[in-house]
């Protein structure tokens, strides 16, 4: 079973040793590091860590500034969610036209021998800018003297998760402003699962094939727990795990946090929306850089750490291939 802080705990380990003495590292090394965290993956090689602390210690490694960053990214998995349900496209600058062409169209028939039309369709550009989202995880040279590794490390962690909701809070926003097609309830936000099911035939009738939905919490566990009193696999599977999957061919992802642009991100009010059903390939996410670490002292605040920053920007394409489901 993978550990989920496995990295977290650590990096604060490695933090520890840092401060000892060879001897005391020595000892530390023999007798705490584990035989399945001696291996450690950097700059694409597996070398023994604990033969690595025992000759060089850790300042003559790389291990601190490898599991900073396998911290941040451990931070940032369990956040997942615009990343996993749209498209990267990676950014060669700043900017980036996506060319979109008509929908509904048809190729056309060709006579045998004869010579195959140039594509007319009218086609615009959607321009994807990048823009820079970063945080400092606070970290004081008391916290160090005073041995505080454990949340140092914890703090790290949670910059990888403050970026990873920065892209799931501007991708929610996006769908929802962009959308073209709504789903409603009828303001009362009753059977939810119906109406994503009549959101998921407006999509194709619009003539695009959904392939994603992205919940809301309270709407997800709407949808949950109509499917908990069914007595069947769903069911089953809802109530062993707290997840059914696949909903009518649809990958399924949840992003709890707040979003407003015109609709809000809900599922306790009239006018808000719970879930967003859509063809993956009507959005995208440009990446110009992905999750970045960078280590830094301040001498004059008296403070130590990292800075975590990432260059992206999410669009829609084509609004009629994406669905709001409406409380």
């Amino acid at each position: 079973m993978n550990d989920p802080y496995l990295h977290t705990r650590r990096l604060a380990q490695f933090l520890e040793m840092d401060s000892m003495g060879k001897s005391e590292l020595k000892k530390t090394a023999e007798k705490i590091v584990p035989r399945e965290l001696s291996y450690h993956d950097f700059d694409g090689k597996v070398v023994n860590a604990r033969e690595l602390l025992i000759s060089e210690g850790v300042q003559g490694t790389t291990l601190i500034p490898t599991e900073i960053y396998a911290t941040v990214i451990e931070g940032s998995e369990p956040a997942k969610c615009i990343r996993n349900a749209l498209p990267i496209y990676r950014m060669a600058g700043a900017n980036m036209t996506v060319p979109v062409g008509e929908t509904g169209t048809y190729a056309p028939v060709v006579a045998e021998g004869a010579e195959i039309p140039i594509e007319d369709q009218t086609h615009t550009g959607i321009t994807l800018a990048a823009k820079k989202y970063a945080v400092r995880p606070l970290i004081t040279n008391e916290m160090v003297e005073d041995a505080l590794y454990d949340i140092v490390a914890n703090e790290i962690r949670k910059s990888g998760a403050r970026i990873e909701n920065a892209l799931n809070h501007l991708g929610i926003e996006e769908l929802m402003y962009e959308s073209d097609t709504e789903s409603d309830c009828g303001s009362a936000g009753a059977t939810p699962f119906l109406f994503i099911a009549k959101g998921h035939a407006k999509v194709v009738a619009a003539g695009f094939q959904p392939n994603v939905i992205i919940f809301e919490p309270t709407c997800y566990g709407s949808v949950a727990g109509t499917m908990t009193t069914q007595s069947n696999m769903m069911s089953d599977l809802v109530s062993r795990n707290g997840i059914f999957g696949n909903v009518l061919g649809c990958a399924t992802y949840m992003y709890g946090g707040a979003a407003v642009r015109t609709h809000t991100w809900g599922f306790s009010a009239d006018g808000y929306v719970g879930a967003i059903i859509m063809d993956r390939n009507c959005a995208a996410i440009g990446m110009r850089r992905d999750i970045t670490v960078e280590r830094y002292a301040d001498s004059i605040k008296q403070m130590q750490g990292v800075s975590v920053s990432a260059r992206f920007d999410v669009k829609s394409l084509v609004g009629e291939g994406i669905c709001n489901v409406i409380y």
